[in-house]
């Protein structure tokens, strides 16, 4: 088992293996949409030549479970173009376990369109506590992916950035909001069900920052099966005595408390899952936390990345940082046969 880093920058790798691929960090290069009535945040570079079959192949349709849930659209959608390339789709569904409708971003590349019936694995981002949905497009995630598809540096898949609120990813206790559920079954059996996934854990990936990734941990742990894909990107996993005001008890925290879980049999979940963790080398605040983490999932022989980069627990580190992980997603992600 490999040692902690003893440096900012260094890379520890726990039997899995490290991103692939020659991309360099964007830094804080902005990015800009083209859309109508929507903020910039990101100016791309024209498309690429896209790879081409030797000789017309008619797709054959691949036997996938349906999803349990009919979630339909609810509203139109609101569609933002990146200069002819891929698109972002804003559109909402109706949840029964949070009885109310919600939102969400998606990004399809641009061959999605014109592809038949070609399906794609898709990477769940979930948000941080003081972001909204469209966060991760603050630090350019759907931008830059949109970019490295068009220029072949990484394969054409979905993003999905779903709604959170500021509840943790999980559901509450006293019969409150089941955020959990909602996001681990409704909101991927409603993209499941309207798009062109390909509906397998290993096709599936759940990523996060900052409470989004503390999110993503326990989900990947408290719904095992679901994704088989799992990024903690600066987890801010709080103690029970940080709780929220709304927090359940100490039972309920322990069902939700990443380090916790993987202590449990609830960890196992993640011996069958590509692990990705990182954390800023100056992020005081949770980094402590992290590396707590890192030494249960050590003991346990759980396979995992870890990177330790320099930076603190803010939008210039995700930022700096947006490329590496997209790369690691496309090099750990089943495309299919």
């Amino acid at each position: 088992m490999s040692q902690d880093a003893s440096a900012a920058g260094n890379t520890v790798k726990s039997t899995a293996s490290a991103p692939t691929g020659t991309i360099k960090p964007s830094g804080t290069a902005a990015v800009t949409p083209t859309a109508k009535n929507v903020t910039p945040v990101s100016t791309l570079l024209p498309g690429t030549a896209t790879a081409q079959a030797t000789a017309p192949i008619a797709p054959t349709a691949t036997p996938y479970p349906a999803p349990a849930l009919k979630l339909p659209f609810v509203g139109d959608p609101v569609v933002m173009d990146f200069k002819g390339q891929g698109q972002i789709v804003k559109r909402q569904f109706y949840s029964p376990d949070l009885q109310k409708n919600v939102g969400y971003e998606i990004y399809l590349p641009k061959e999605y369109a014109t592809s038949g019936a070609k399906r794609y694995p898709v990477l769940y981002m979930l948000h941080g506590v003081s972001g909204q949905i469209d966060e991760w497009n603050w630090y350019g995630l759907m931008a830059r992916a949109d970019e490295l598809i068009s220029n072949g540096q990484i394969r054409p898949f979905l993003i999905v950035l779903p709604e959170g609120d500021q509840a943790y990813w999980v559901d509450h206790p006293d019969n409150g909001p089941k955020w959990g559920d909602y996001t681990a079954h409704e909101v991927v059996d409603h993209i499941d069900g309207n798009y062109r996934t390909i509906p397998l854990p290993a096709s599936r990936a759940v990523g996060g920052l900052s409470m989004g990734s503390t999110g993503a941990l326990q989900l990947a742990m408290n719904y095992p099966g679901i994704f088989g894909v799992l990024g903690a990107h600066s987890p801010a996993m709080r103690t029970y005595a940080q709780k929220v005001p709304w927090w359940g008890d100490e039972n309920w925290f322990d069902h939700m408390d990443p380090v916790t879980l993987a202590k449990t049999s609830a960890g196992d979940a993640l011996k069958n899952m590509k692990v990705w963790i990182d954390v800023g080398a100056s992020d005081s605040a949770w980094k402590s936390r992290v590396l707590e983490l890192k030494q249960v999932l050590q003991d346990r022989n759980i396979p995992f990345t870890y990177t330790e980069w320099p930076g603190d627990h803010n939008a210039e580190y995700w930022t700096a940082h947006v490329v590496d992980y997209l790369t690691w997603y496309n090099s750990v992600l089943s495309f299919g046969p």
